[in-house]
């Protein structure tokens, strides 16, 4: 019989402490944790709306909105109206919230080059491969039901 590994816990934990060690690296930029990822992933996703963020970060809609007003008044990111769709803003990334999300990027690189040379057992490509193809079927989930409605 196969045993599936408590996943959910593995997942949970390494969340948790990635998040909590990377908010004491990164103190001096002022930044949460979800602040730091939703500039990451504006970073990596300029231009895209705010309800794109929300849908494809699996965050609540109301949070989004409330920590991209906090990035807006602190001038790292700009919200512009969708010329397609006049109820929609477009979230971008400032000078200043690029520079911000390239420090970010960096501590978190150095902290899972860290964590991978302390754990000779896991292969950091290989984790990289298998955790992408798992995100790519849970935003094709995504996609499915948002199709559905």
């Amino acid at each position: 019989m196969v045993t599936i590994a408590p996943f959910n816990k593995y997942i949970a934990s390494i969340y948790r402490q990635s998040k909590n060690e990377f908010n004491q690296q990164v103190a001096a930029l002022d930044i949460r944790a979800t602040e730091g990822d939703l500039l990451l992933f504006i970073s990596d996703h300029p231009n895209i709306s705010q309800r794109q963020i929300a849908q494809q970060m699996v965050l609540d809609p109301s949070l989004v909105a409330r920590d991209l007003r906090d990035l807006v008044t602190r001038q790292l990111v700009t919200r512009t109206a969708d010329p397609h769709d006049g109820r929609a803003h477009l979230i971008a990334l400032t000078t200043l919230g690029q520079q911000q999300a390239n420090e970010i990027r960096q501590v978190m690189a150095n902290w899972w080059a860290a964590l991978f040379a302390a754990t000779p057992k896991a292969d950091a490509q290989t984790t990289s491969d298998q955790l992408a193809a798992i995100y790519e079927t849970l935003q094709n989930r995504l996609r499915g039901t948002d199709a559905s409605r």
